[in-house]
């Protein structure tokens, strides 16, 4: 059996300051139990302003021109927040009395190990009309709920609604897979999937009109590349870099890297890291230049002993390891300037690291536990 391991990096977002005029670069944003947004200056290491949601934030997608944060809740409720605003501006129910839609949710994260389930990808369109998205359907008849096949969904955001849903093409019954990833052409026609290799299906008809054969490592009996595709603030429209991983079916030994992909000219290079161990999350800083990831050494749970890991991704290798006290589960994020980790998910706290010497900075108690992934941006 061939193992295949995805690494998915977190989606970079923002907004701009509080009660005044400021540079958009310097806020991060955090959804929580009880129906907010929160908003956290970096500078200020502090949250600063809390924005009211109608519904229990779930998952996120940040718009194109990165001034709106879409935010999908528990109960399919979509609302768009503005960023600069700081105020809901568009609301709206996918779900009705009988139906009730779901993204589909994936398979628990092997290299993100304490996670639980991750929801599949969310593709924007750049033109700003549409998400994209795979969605499965509860219908809730007389006597008996019924699940309905997985679509490949567009949401309308312009009129509020599903738009269009297309059931998947023949041998594609339930999906995309548990670890397909998105990312729609620059000019909107084109849906990129990224899994064992890369698939290209035309918006309009959901047809498959190419496909990307992902090159083989260079060591014998080992998996293809595997690409994730992310919302990268610095990748060009037509860019998209990415971890990869491939594992050796006979002895299991991995490898770990950085990939680089060109979707106008279908061309992906390649940069290997190092060797694929167990890890907890692997980020990558605003310049490219150092990766970020916390591998647990020894046990589980409580007692399990974690390291920060640096890596220089110019070239590929370990440059730094400190260890660090445990949490039972927590998940971690790049500050948009590179010079602060954040762990968090651990409770109702967020936790500042210096990236540069690995030290605990500050503790912000949040009150509130938190429901979606911190949410930060490149600063350009």
């Amino acid at each position: 059996m061939r193992i295949v391991l995805p690494v998915l990096l977190s989606t970079a977002l923002c907004g701009i300051g509080f009660g005044q005029a400021a540079s958009p670069d310097q806020f991060m944003y955090i959804g929580t139990l009880n129906k907010k947004l929160l908003v956290i200056d970096e500078n200020k290491e502090d949250v600063v302003d809390e924005i009211p949601l109608d519904g229990i934030p779930r998952t996120t997608a940040l718009s194109a021109d990165r001034k709106k944060l879409h935010i999908f809740t528990t109960q399919m409720l979509l609302e768009t927040v503005d960023l600069e605003t700081r105020k809901v501006i568009g609301s709206f129910s996918i779900a009705d009395v009988r139906s009730k839609p779901r993204i589909q949710a994936n398979a628990p994260d092997r290299i993100n190990i304490g996670n639980s389930s991750r929801f599949s990808g969310l593709a924007v369109d750049p033109l700003g009309r549409y998400i994209y998205t795979t969605m499965r359907v509860v219908v809730k008849d007389i006597d008996q709920y019924r699940v309905e096949p997985p679509q490949f969904v567009a949401i309308d955001l312009q009129d509020k609604k599903i738009a269009k849903a297309w059931p998947f093409p023949k041998g594609m019954d339930q999906g995309f897979g548990f670890d397909a990833t998105y990312k729609v052409s620059p000019d909107g026609k084109l849906l990129y999937v990224f899994q064992e290799d890369i698939l290209v299906f035309d918006l309009q008809t959901f047809q498959q009109v190419d496909r990307i054969e992902l090159a083989q490592p260079p060591y014998p009996g080992a998996s293809p590349y595997r690409l994730a595709a992310n919302e990268d603030a610095l990748d060009a429209p037509d860019t998209v870099t990415s971890v990869f991983t491939s594992v050796d079916s006979i002895v299991h030994k991995g490898t770990l890297g950085m990939a680089t992909i060109n979707l106008t000219t279908r061309k992906v290079d390649y940069f290997p890291i190092g060797p694929l161990l167990p890890m907890m999350g692997f980020q990558v800083s605003p310049d490219h230049k150092r990766g970020y990831s916390v591998m647990p050494i020894v046990g589980t749970g409580a007692n399990r002993l974690t390291e920060w890991w640096v890596w220089d991704l110019e070239n590929h290798k370990v440059i730094n390891k400190k260890e660090f006290e445990s949490r039972p589960t927590f998940r971690f994020s790049v500050g948009g300037d590179g010079k602060r980790l954040y762990l968090y998910g651990a409770g109702s706290t967020l936790e500042i690291w210096d990236a540069a010497t690995l030290e605990s900075k500050k503790l912000i108690y949040l009150n509130r536990d938190t429901t979606t992934n911190l949410v930060t941006l490149a600063k350009r």
